[in-house]
Order: structure tokens, then sequence, then C-alpha cells
């Protein structure tokens, strides 16, 4: 008897095992069964997805800085932080551009004015209204782009820092 109570025994741990084993729903949709292969797919999708858009960021912030280097060197080109020395024949003009700074070294000039007002000798604090002789060695600034400058009178030498045109 003893040796079918072991028998008896053994069958029902076996039943009972295999029956707690089918009702934690190992390999079911809630806990499935994957391969390594499948695994690696899932990680490849993800990570993938991530750099394209971390590369798709990164294009964009290159570019970005590549247009604000060229925006950058255009206007060192512009307004340059030294003075450029120019030559004016006598009979032209040269008409700065907004916030150019000019001083005349040598010859002579008469003011070009707008309806807005002159040019400001910043040396003597005053605003030189149209016709009136420029100053030689006085630091003068147009204001604004809208045509105001300096007729030479003589050939002039002028020192000018900023935008400018020669007609």
């Amino acid at each position: 008897m003893n040796r079918k109570f072991k028998l008896v025994a053994a069958v029902a741990l076996l039943s009972v095992t295999s029956l707690h084993a089918a009702d934690n729903k190992i390999g079911t949709e809630s806990d499935p069964l994957v391969t390594k292969s499948y695994v690696d797919k899932q990680i490849a999708l993800v990570s993938g997805g991530a750099n394209s858009d971390l590369e798709a960021r990164l294009s964009a912030q290159e570019e970005l800085i590549s247009a604000l280097s060229q925006e950058i060197a255009s206007l060192k080109e512009e307004g340059s932080s030294s003075f450029e020395i120019v030559s004016v024949p006598a009979g032209s003009i040269i008409y700065g551009k907004q916030g150019s700074e000019m001083i005349i070294r040598s010859g002579e000039g008469s003011i070009i004015a707008s309806s807005a007002g002159g040019v400001q000798d910043v040396t003597d604090g005053v605003d030189l209204a149209g016709g009136v002789k420029a100053p030689n060695n006085n630091l003068l600034i147009v204001p604004r782009e809208d045509g105001r400058g300096i007729i030479a009178s003589k050939t002039m030498v002028v020192m000018v820092r900023g935008g400018y045109t020669i007609l």
C-alpha cells in the first residue's frame, strides 16, 4: 500500500504542477514567447526611427548655422567696423546708407539733404542743411538712406564706415 500511495501522490503532484503552469498563461498574448531575432528587429525599428528624427533635426540646425554665417559675412561686408578710404572725383556725389559715417580728409564738398533733414556733424553737434560746405576732419553721420550725402566740388578723399554709393 505504501507503494501505491507514493505512486498516487506522485501523479497528483505532477497534475497539480501541470495545471498551475497552464494557469499562468505563459506564451499567451499578454505574456508572449518571442525569439531573439524578433526582439532585435523591434529594437532596430525603434532606434532607427529615433536616429532618423535626430539626423533630420541636426541637418536643419546645420542649415540654419550656414544661413546665419552667410548673413554675418554679408553684414561684415556692408558695415565694416573700420573706415575705408574713398576718392570722390569733382562733380560726383557720395550717398551714404543709413548710419554711414564719413570724414572728409581733403578736398571740398557740399551737403546734399533730403526733405527729412540734413547730415549730422557729430564733431560740432549740428545738423548740416543742404548746400552748406561740408567741414573737413569732422565726423558726419547719414541718419537715413533717403538721398543724403556730399557732392564734391573738388576731388575729395573721404573716410567712410558703412555703406555708400558714388554717382
